[in-house]
C-alpha cells in the first residue's frame, strides 16, 4: 500500500514535477491553510475542492492518503513539458526553453511515452512575427514577450501542435533552479551514465563558464550535478544526447520517488519547498486533472514507457541565410514516427489526429 503514496509526485516526473508534488501536500489541512493564504503558486488550483482525504491509520505503515479515482477518459492525453533557463533571482519578461518534451499517456492500452524535441528545430511559429520560421525554443519567449493570448505556454502549445500534428491537452512549465532544489530534497538521483562527459565551458549562473566532468558508470547526483548532466551540450551528438539525458533524469526521479522515506521527507518540507517553487511553475492543469492523471500514470509499468528523440534520424543540420545553425525537420519521417508514437488502437488512427484549435 505504501507505494501508492508516491503517485501524485511521480506524475510530475513524467508529467508535472513540482505541481503534482504540491498537489499531494494539499491533503494536509494545516499546510493547505498556509498554501491558500501565503503561496502565490497556481491560484486557480488553490480555489478548487480538495479531492484527497485523510484516513486515520491503524498502524504506522498503513496508507494515509486516499487518492482520487484514476483518469477515466478513453482518449490519449498529451502533455507538453517545458523547462526554461530562468536563473536564480532573474525576473525577465520572457525566456527561451531549454527543454521541450511531449509526454503521451494512453489510458486504454496503459502505455506512455516521452518524445524530446531539440531546441534548434526550425519551424513556423504562429503569430505576426518578423520572420516565417524560428528555432522552436523561441515560441515560449515570443508568446510572453509579445502578449500572445495565453502567453508563452499557449504559443509553445500551438507551435508543437502544428509541428507534430497532434493535440496538446495540457502544458506545464518549470525552471531548472526549482528542479535543482527538488533533486536535493529527495536526496539525489542515481543514473547509469553511458559515456564520460567533459564540458570545459558549462555556463554558470553569473554568465561565466566552468568545467563539468563526469565519469561513465553508475553515478549518484545531487541537484547541481543532475542539472548540469541534463543541460550540458558537450558530447558527440550535442542536443540529441542532451535530450536523452533529460529523459534519463526524469525516469531516475520517478524511480527515486517510489521510496516511502523519500516521500516522507518531501511532506515534512512541503511549505518551504512550495514557497520556493511558487514563481517557478506555470500550468493549465487543474488540481483534479493532475490527481487523476497521477493515479493513472502510477499504474503504467516501466517497460510500457517508450522514449524517442527527434535526432539525426528525423532531422538534418542547416545554416540559415543569416548564418544561424539550425535543425531542419524531415517531415515524412516525423509523420511516420507520429503514427507509431501516438497510435491509438481504439480507433486505428493517430491519436486525436487533428490539432486543438
Amino acid at each position: 500500500m505504501m507505494s501508492r503514496k508516491f503517485v501524485t509526485i511521480a506524475a510530475i516526473v513524467v508529467g508535472l514535477t513540482a505541481a503534482a508534488v504540491g498537489a499531494s501536500f494539499y491533503a494536509y489541512h494545516s499546510a493547505y491553510d498556509y498554501f491558500a493564504n501565503e503561496l502565490t503558486i497556481l491560484p486557480e488550483i488553490l480555489s478548487q475542492p480538495r479531492p484527497i482525504s485523510i484516513a486515520t491509520p491503524r498502524t504506522p505503515e498503513e496508507e494515509l492518503v486516499v487518492l482520487p479515482k484514476a483518469w477515466d477518459g478513453k482518449e490519449r492525453v498529451n502533455i507538453l513539458l517545458l523547462g526554461i533557463d530562468q536563473r536564480a533571482g532573474e525576473r525577465e519578461r520572457a525566456y527561451r526553453t531549454d527543454t521541450m518534451i511531449v509526454f503521451t499517456l494512453d489510458p486504454v492500452t496503459m502505455e506512455a511515452g516521452l518524445l524530446s524535441i531539440p531546441r534548434d528545430i526550425w519551424v513556423p511559429i504562429p503569430g505576426n512575427f518578423d520572420q516565417p520560421n524560428y528555432r522552436i525554443n523561441q515560441a515560449n519567449f515570443l508568446g510572453d514577450a509579445y502578449d500572445y493570448p495565453g502567453g508563452g505556454i499557449a504559443l509553445a502549445r500551438k507551435t508543437v501542435e502544428n509541428f507534430l500534428g497532434v493535440p496538446i491537452h495540457f502544458v506545464a512549465r518549470i525552471n531548472f533552479t526549482a528542479f535543482e532544489n527538488f533533486i536535493d530534497r529527495i536526496g539525489g538521483i542515481t543514473i547509469d551514465v553511458p559515456e564520460p562527459i567533459y564540458d570545459p565551458e558549462y555556463p554558470t549562473e553569473d554568465y561565466g563558464v566552468e568545467v563539468f566532468s563526469l565519469p561513465a558508470g553508475l553515478q549518484t547526483m545531487d541537484g547541481a550535478t543532475a542539472l548540469k548532466y541534463a543541460r550540458t551540450r558537450h558530447s558527440q551528438n550535442g542536443d540529441f544526447d542532451r535530450a536523452r539525458r533529460q529523459q534519463q533524469v526524469i525516469l531516475a526521479v520517478r524511480d527515486k520517488l517510489k521510496n516511502p522515506h523519500t516521500l516522507a521527507l518531501l511532506i515534512a518540507g512541503a511549505p518551504e519547498m512550495l514557497s520556493e517553487l511558487g514563481s517557478s511553475i506555470k500550468t493549465d492543469m487543474t488540481l483534479d486533472q493532475m490527481q487523476q492523471l497521477a493515479v493513472l500514470a502510477q499504474r503504467i509499468e516501466r517497460d510500457k514507457i517508450k522514449s524517442e528523440v527527434l535526432d539525426q534520424r528525423y532531422t538534418e543540420f542547416a545554416t540559415t541565410p543569416d548564418g544561424s545553425q539550425v535543425i531542419i525537420p524531415i517531415r515524412s519521417r516525423i509523420a511516420a514516427l507520429r503514427e507509431r508514437f501516438f497510435s491509438n488502437p481504439v480507433t486505428g488512427n493517430s491519436a486525436l489526429n487533428s490539432a486543438t484549435p
